[in-house]
């Protein structure tokens, strides 16, 4: 039997577009004392072959951005789910990233499967001609949770913006909680289909991919546990991975799917936002989706972030 997780539980842990953007618990500025405090992490920074590496919680003095980190935490945790940092412009990538991990750190450890930072740019690649993330492109993601491997499944997702797009790069993000309350009042049948377990394509560095692998990673896109509900999917990976080993999805599956992306992308469950440069986003990966628009890049000015994922 299915263990769908129950009414009380989704209503508590839901938000529509509407309700979260009149929430200001879950936007958050530098604190005041940050020059001094970003003087710091650079001093500490130039003593270092290699600071990104060496960084660790304690390395430097940081106890405004400390406390900032453990109130995004709770608002991740025990709020909303996201969060979003609005940051001070004119700094360069190599501080924002130190700043960016410093916070990170202060949160958790760090899942180091793409390194401990993970810049998000145009490669020119497509992820439909080869196995790689779709953040090596400019394509739009897709609503989508981080990770697509059965055994890696980070609880935070952090972005930092070092440079906007000209055009497009979008940031969107979505309750589970609330797609599941709308598809259960829709279309439960179809609901309980998103609870079985579906096969995922492996693009993870470092990863086997023969076919015994890929039949072995699979795991539900919706579940209930311990309280909470939570999720995994990217519609993408879950198609790729059928096809790899001649397990197409059946008709029923694919329309419980269509359900689901047309919840994800339905105008009121999504808060759409653009960052800019020193902004960063620190979202619980297990009941909050995002998605990014497709941009543009141009030779004056390319989009680049950079990821974390903790543990």
């Amino acid at each position: 039997m299915i263990d769908i997780a129950p009414d009380e539980t989704i209503r508590a842990q839901a938000w529509t577009a509407a309700e979260l953007e009149a929430k200001p618990n879950w936007k958050f500025n530098w604190p005041n004392d940050w020059p001094n405090e970003i003087k710091a992490l650079q001093e500490w920074s130039k003593e270092q072959d290699n600071p990104i590496r060496a960084l660790q919680a304690d390395s430097a003095a940081t106890p405004q951005f400390d406390q900032l980190a453990q109130k995004i935490k709770s608002e991740i945790h025990e709020g909303n789910g996201v969060t979003w940092i609005r940051g001070v412009k004119g700094f360069d990538q190599t501080t924002l990233n130190l700043l960016f991990l410093k916070i990170s750190l202060a949160m958790g450890q760090t899942i180091d499967t793409y390194g401990r930072l993970y810049g998000i740019l145009d490669t020119g690649k497509s992820y439909k001609d080869e196995a790689i993330p779709v953040s090596q492109t400019n394509a739009a993601t897709g609503v989508h949770t981080d990770s697509s491997q059965r055994a890696i499944q980070p609880n935070i997702l952090g972005l930092c913006c070092i440079t906007p797009a000209i055009q497009g790069g979008k940031s969107k993000v979505v309750s589970a909680a609330q797609v599941h309350q709308n598809l259960k009042k829709q279309a439960p049948k179809k609901l309980e289909l998103l609870y079985k377990n579906y096969i995922r394509d492996l693009v993870t560095p470092g990863s086997d991919k023969d076919i015994q692998n890929i039949l072995n990673n699979h795991f539900p896109i919706f579940s209930y546990a311990n309280g909470k509900i939570s999720i995994r999917y990217m519609r993408y990976w879950i198609e790729k991975g059928h096809q790899r080993v001649n397990n197409p999805l059946t008709a029923e599956v694919l329309q419980a799917l269509d359900l689901l992306d047309g919840e994800l992308n339905n105008k009121e469950n999504v808060v759409s936002f653009y960052m800019n440069s020193g902004d960063m986003i620190f979202i619980d990966n297990t009941r909050v989706l995002h998605d990014r628009d497709e941009f543009i890049d141009t030779p004056e000015q390319k989009r680049i972030y950079t990821r974390v994922w903790i543990d």
